[in-house]
């Protein structure tokens, strides 16, 4: 009896079908790493929208507390503060709202001195980073300042002092939105509504010790930026302007900065004063703000410039639109 041998065939993918499930398999994840970079930002974007509204809380509850908003600063700009203290007295915003944002034990530690109008604050105290004031998106956040005085931690949140600059040298400039310096705002002095007014919005932080990049961006006063700065309000950097609308191209002014692209500095102001600090964020197509109600509002780089300007004032009467 003859016997037949059968010839089972063995299953595999040639090479052509190899290279078209690599292929396929690219061509997901190139479509798929998009939007996962879009679902981080979305989560990034919705946490800094809840640290906001936890600062526009925390003002409010200030306001509650003390009958009035807590002050842009209480130095002049570039000056010293109210007789009898002294240049060396920089407290601003950020220190009075400590305690309203669970922040007590760091209050605490540092109101000795703020009630003797002195800012020896320690090294450990300067650099402690607090979370509530830090936009997750912004790739330089965390900042601690690099220079030898150490200028401690910078933050991506800072009040709205008006729609023109911060004032000029040694004054304290009496500006047309909500914080200036000892300014004592009350909500009953915001007559073009809350719901009408910025109280405070994003900027974006700059590194220290780098060069200017791009056209018009120029290096100011050495390595340190001040954008940020929460620990020294002397030189008019905790607070900003709506002058121009968010992300605008044109540059801050400060006596300290570090122009690029993405964080332009146009101009140097070590003799009239008169700084200027626009609203920027890392968030695409424009910049978040909280309102004087404590809503949160994200308000496009393409508002109107008017609109915008109108946005910064307590008292200018102005018409808003959408926005």
């Amino acid at each position: 009896m003859t016997k037949y041998r059968t010839c089972k065939s063995r299953a595999g993918f040639t090479l052509i079908e190899l290279l078209v499930v690599i292929a396929i398999i690219a061509i997901l994840v190139a479509l798929l790493l998009p939007a996962v970079q879009q679902a981080r930002e979305a989560a990034r974007r919705s946490s800094c929208k809840n640290n906001l509204k936890q600062l526009g809380l925390a003002l409010h509850n200030y306001h509650d507390t003390h009958n009035a908003f807590p002050f842009g600063t209480i130095t002049r700009i570039n000056g010293p503060a109210p007789a009898p203290a002294t240049s060396n007295s920089r407290q601003n915003w950020f220190h009075l709202i400590l305690p309203f944002v669970e922040q007590g034990a760091l209050y605490d530690t540092i109101a000795p001195r703020i009630f003797n109008n002195t800012s020896t604050y320690s090294i450990a105290e300067r650099d402690t980073v607090i979370q509530t004031f830090m936009c997750p998106t912004d790739p330089n956040k965390g900042k601690r300042g690099s220079q030898a005085s150490n200028q401690g931690f910078h933050g991506n949140y800072v009040p709205c002092h008006g729609s023109g600059d911060a004032g000029a040298n040694n004054t304290f400039a009496m500006t047309n939105g909500m914080f200036y310096p000892i300014s004592s705002v009350e909500m009953s002095d915001i007559h073009d509504g809350t719901s009408n007014t910025i109280m405070l919005g994003e900027i974006k932080i700059q590194l220290d010790g780098i060069a200017a990049k791009g056209a018009g961006n120029v290096v100011c006063g050495g390595a340190h930026d001040l954008r940020g700065r929460y620990w020294n309000g002397y030189h008019g950097n905790t607070t900003f302007t709506t002058m121009r609308p968010p992300n605008t191209p044109v540059g801050d002014l400060l006596q300290y900065c570090n122009g690029t692209d993405d964080i332009p500095c146009r101009g140097c102001v070590t003799t009239d004063g008169n700084p200027e600090i626009h609203a920027r964020s890392w968030h695409a197509g424009g910049v978040q703000f909280v309102l004087a109600d404590a809503s949160v509002r994200f308000v496009s780089e393409n508002v109107d410039t008017s609109t915008f300007q109108g946005l910064g004032t307590i008292l200018g009467k102005e018409v808003i639109g959408e926005f």
